[in-house]
């Protein structure tokens, strides 16, 4: 029977995962483009029209991470517009990282949110692994 505790080519779940990659986004009409050709309807005229939405107009930072703004509907009209903190998957998809009440707290933690967590490798964006700490 072999002793496979200290073997290095055996995989174990506490190894950190790959980082992901995908292509560094210059300007935000090359982020919708991969989220409407991936088969996603984020961006689209009627979802847009619908929550009265609108996107920054700066380029995306580290190209993945973005802010846009909403105008929820409540059962009395359409409330304050709010920002929300967004970030596009390798696969396309949106996901929505926070929420603001003002777009410079929103485009505030973009910016440290980004640079924490992605780095530009040539025309790559590449998402940095998790820091493990040693306790």
């Amino acid at each position: 029977m072999t002793d496979t505790t200290n073997n290095p080519t055996i995989p174990t779940t506490s190894e950190p995962t790959m980082p992901t990659t995908m292509p560094y986004h210059w300007e935000m009409f090359q982020l919708i483009r991969q989220n409407t050709y991936a088969g996603f309807r984020f961006f689209s005229p009627a979802n847009m029209r619908f929550s009265k939405s609108r996107i920054q107009s700066v380029p995306p930072y580290k190209g993945r991470v973005f802010v846009t703004s909403e105008k929820p509907w409540g059962s009395r009209g359409y409330y304050e517009r709010v920002y929300s903190v967004r970030c596009i998957k390798p696969c396309g998809r949106i996901a929505t990282l926070d929420r603001f009440d003002t777009r410079y707290h929103a485009h505030t933690f973009a910016k440290a949110y980004a640079a924490e967590n992605f780095v530009r490798v040539g025309n790559e964006s590449m998402q940095l692994p998790p820091e493990t700490k040693m306790v």
